[in-house]
């Protein structure tokens, strides 16, 4: 019989976007289950991977009741379930699934780090935080690391002490070329399209962003730097208000009231953005090991990103984009201005040289094989305890 594996996330999205697809392949050899927050209709996912979605409500603050009332909820139903794997993505699903799954007697108990909160907090809302993470990890029989530089700031703050290895080159998904590829049919079309309906001619220089519109997205600095810019710029933002901790109003207004920035938000398919982008720019305060870096990438897009966790393993300098400082406008704003007076076959080498990086180590239908390998390892760890 298939072993039994359950994926837990906090909201669906991520199982949605992020994890797409690879429910349903792992699905071939075990029997897969996914638990999110019923935020979506179930019927859609469980269409989209074809598995059983369950839900189990799971808020994304910090609430010390509605923590509790979760991790009952997901001990009832890993024991219905009975599974022989739980693995489970972002905070506040750790929490829940881990604890839940320790209390059941899961055989394997798998969390994945990927954007780590604490490092960014102060005072006692870190400490809180930083417990947390050492509670998940205490529950976990294996501790997955999304990056390397992830896994520095568990070891610097003393999360744990239990062996932890960055499957593959790191991030959580893999890019899925087939559909990230800039010679998609109708992709080019729809971005020419999108230029033209937002004003932007072919020799205005497009910067791009693609993120939710989080106070941790630097939002504040990429409004500040864009204003100084010469008008033959564009900034096209992608991305949806995040109502857990959402970008400043002064912020939102200094972007909403700029001729040259054109608000899309959320996208289902960000493809024609990142065609018609020149370069695009990703001033995070935190990442785990960011997907959008990658797909452009994949599209041949040079970018400029902040100098931490994740997007310092996939950029490199005058290479394939740019590194700035987080929380600083200056240094983004020269970076911009730098990405404005490269020549133009200069910005399609840098392109190609993103292009050949992921391509190298994040293809999507190789990560799933060392997902893959890595459960079947994890499985004989504890059968032979």
């Amino acid at each position: 019989m298939k072993k039994r594996l359950v994926i837990v996330t906090t909201v669906p999205e991520t199982l949605a976007s992020i994890l797409k697809g690879q429910p349903r392949f792992l699905n071939s050899t075990f029997d897969v289950s996914l638990v999110s927050s019923p935020e979506i209709e179930a019927g859609k996912l469980e269409t989209l991977e074809g598995v059983p979605v369950y839900p189990v409500p799971m808020f994304r603050g910090i609430s010390l009741l509605e923590d509790f009332i979760s991790i009952v909820k997901m001990i009832f139903l890993l024991r219905r379930l009975k599974p022989d794997v739980v693995h489970s993505y972002t905070p506040k699903a750790g929490l829940v699934a881990m604890v839940a799954s320790l209390v059941c007697r899961v055989p394997v108990r798998v969390h994945t780090f990927t954007g780590l909160i604490f490092p960014t907090q102060r005072g006692l809302k870190q400490k809180l935080l930083i417990w947390v993470d050492r509670l998940i990890c205490l529950c976990a029989t294996k501790v997955v690391p999304e990056g390397n530089g992830v896994k520095k700031d568990l070891i610097a703050f003393n999360i744990t002490s239990k062996p932890m290895n960055v499957i593959g080159y790191g991030n959580v998904a893999g890019v899925d070329f087939t559909y990230f590829d800039k010679a998609s049919p109708g992709v080019l079309e729809k971005a020419d399209c999108l230029r033209e309906t937002l004003g932007i001619s072919k020799d205005d220089f497009v910067f791009c962003f693609i993120g939710r519109l989080n106070n941790d997205k630097g939002l504040s600095e990429l409004a500040a730097a864009f204003q100084q810019l010469p008008a033959r710029a564009h900034l096209i933002v992608v991305g949806g208000i995040d109502t857990s901790a959402p970008v400043d109003a002064t912020t939102l207004s200094l972007l909403q009231s700029n001729e040259s920035v054109h608000l899309l938000g959320h996208q289902d398919d960000v493809r024609s953005a990142l065609s018609a982008c020149t370069v695009l720019v990703l001033p995070s305060y935190r990442e785990g090991f960011p997907n959008v870096l990658l797909q452009a990438g994949a599209m041949g897009k040079a970018a400029i990103a902040t100098d931490i966790n994740g997007c310092n393993e996939i950029i490199e300098p005058g290479v394939n984009g740019w590194l700035v400082p987080a929380r600083q406008i200056d240094p983004l704003l020269t970076a911009m201005c730098e990405a404005l007076d490269t020549p133009a076959h200069r910005l399609v080498d840098m392109g190609g040289e993103a292009f050949t990086r992921v391509a190298r180590c994040f293809d999507q239908k190789e990560h799933w094989q060392r997902m893959l390998t890595f459960y079947n390892k994890e499985l004989r760890v504890e059968t032979t305890i």
